[in-house]
């Protein structure tokens, strides 16, 4: 695990984002993502150009859907590899029905 760095924009500069939707519990976190992580949670509205600007892969929402990411979170767990450095983002999307 890398260590959190922020920036100006609040922005994560680790290899690993892991994003998690506000209904997931802790035993869900506990086995997607082990004990020790860290996560950012997804606020309702977002779409995958939020989390990758938030990740640091993109400066701005409109740069980061112009590249094709103005699609939902997608529902379960995810991994993306994204950009030059091959970071990795997770996401765990449950949604209460």
């Amino acid at each position: 695990m890398g260590y959190w760095c922020w920036n100006d924009h609040n922005v994560d500069r680790d290899i690993n984002m892991n994003f998690i939707s506000d209904t997931t519990t802790d035993e869900d976190k506990a086995l997607f993502f082990g004990l020790d992580e860290n996560f950012v949670e997804i606020e309702n509205g977002w779409i995958m150009a939020h989390l990758m600007v938030k990740a640091g892969i993109f400066k701005s929402v409109s740069q980061a859907r112009k590249n094709g990411w103005n699609i939902p979170v997608p529902f379960g767990f995810n991994e993306f590899t994204v950009g030059k450095r091959k970071k990795q983002i997770w996401t765990l999307n449950i949604k209460d029905d």
